[in-house]
């Protein structure tokens, strides 16, 4: 923490009072993050905004482009702002009760599930977690601000494609790194909602995206994150004309916990598979958080069955393990016809060594050829010698 955020902590107090006595914090609270804190920290920022200016230029990350929230925290490693995330830097969230947020390895597995089974289906215009920028006329139309009034056009979406690998080259892009109104906007965009994005995701960006022209929209619940044990859930909206339709599953494809959609970008069938592992006794008992996440899959038509990168690398090694083994059974089986038709014309010491050049080597490509007998020089009238 810098010297000027350690200053606006230690304005602070550390305990809210409930019915004139200090409450007891949550054993993981952070009492500089309650609700009440945080309104004091970001009302001192707007009384200030000159020298917070100057904190954020401080930071080896400052990004000169990016408009920065005073409703947010930034740091030396991480921020509170999820549409900001330079390398290096982490989302921390908190509740309104300053306890963070259960670590949840799942979006990660997530994005990078996705992103390897989208890339290997639509190539590379699918991009994960990086951030698309926008003309600020556009933040006005839809309401996107910072909490100071500035329009906010930035966003990073768990995951983007584009219509095609062109809009992403960088000589491309303005040198000044400014975006442009006409500016390749993407066909479909994926977010993983969490507890303190499941708004803005469902309201602002969705309104976003249906301006922009974004085609689907994607949105995951992993549980618990639209409200209080919302159901586990894949959201998807088409754009039909100006305005986003919810997509309904396909009861054919559907299975209680992974529902089938048709996606126009995919070309597809979509769906997020729960991981088997999950209902076993012993990941039950693991917070959600570290339980195995799901697998995104698409229907493959031509061979009738769901893929994933995962699922189809472990097709491939299980059919190359097959293939090794028939073609072992193969060579064996073409050995033991070498040394029952020359047997009797060739002596064993002659057999091995045509048996060992196979087995290096392959058996011969063409009818009547023995690989290695053209290097042996076994006479013509030596027949078997034992």
């Amino acid at each position: 923490m810098n010297a000027a955020g350690i200053a606006e902590r230690a304005r602070l107090p550390v305990l809210p009072e409930v019915n004139g006595r200090a409450e007891e914090p949550h054993p993981d609270a952070d009492p500089t993050m309650t609700r009440e804190a945080r309104k004091e920290r970001i009302a001192w920022r707007l009384e200030h905004l000159d020298e917070w200016q100057r904190d954020i230029e401080s930071l080896d990350h400052y990004d000169p482009g990016y408009a920065y929230d005073v409703a947010h925290e930034y740091d030396v490693d991480w921020t509170t702002d999820p549409d900001y995330g330079p390398e290096g830097i982490h989302l921390y969230e908190f509740d309104e009760d300053g306890v963070p947020y259960p670590d949840d390895d799942r979006p990660l597995a997530i994005r990078v599930r996705m992103y390897e089974t989208a890339r290997g289906w639509l190539g590379h215009r699918v991009v994960s977690q990086t951030r698309y920028g926008f003309v600020p006329e556009i933040a006005e139309r839809v309401g996107l601000r910072t909490h100071q009034g500035r329009p906010s056009n930035t966003v990073k979406p768990d995951l983007i494609v584009m219509p095609s690998e062109e809009d992403l080259d960088p000589s491309r892009f303005p040198e000044d790194g400014q975006p442009r109104p006409d500016d390749a906007v993407p066909e479909l965009v994926l977010e993983i909602l969490s507890e303190s994005t499941a708004v803005r995701d469902q309201e602002g960006k969705r309104r976003l995206y249906e301006y922009l022209g974004v085609r689907e929209y994607l949105l995951y619940d992993l549980g618990g994150k639209r409200w209080d044990n919302s159901p586990r859930e894949l959201l998807v909206y088409r754009l039909e004309g100006d305005t986003y339709r919810q997509v309904p599953a396909e009861p054919r494809l559907s299975e209680p916990q992974a529902q089938a959609f048709w996606s126009d970008v995919f070309n597809a069938y979509i769906r997020m598979l729960p991981d088997p592992q999950e209902d076993t006794e012993e990941f039950r008992q693991l917070p959600a958080g570290r339980r195995p996440p799901p697998l995104f899959q698409w229907r493959d038509a031509v061979q009738g069955r769901w893929r994933d990168r995962a699922t189809d690398e472990r097709d491939r090694i299980r059919q190359e393990g097959k293939n090794e083994g028939r073609t072992e059974e193969r060579l064996e089986a073409t050995i033991d016809t070498m040394r029952e038709f020359l047997g009797p014309e060739l002596a064993d010491v002659h057999l091995d060594r045509i048996e060992l050049i196979w087995r290096r080597d392959g058996p011969p490509a063409r009818p009547g050829h023995i690989a290695g007998t053209e290097r042996m020089a076994v006479p013509a009238a030596a027949g078997r010698s034992r």
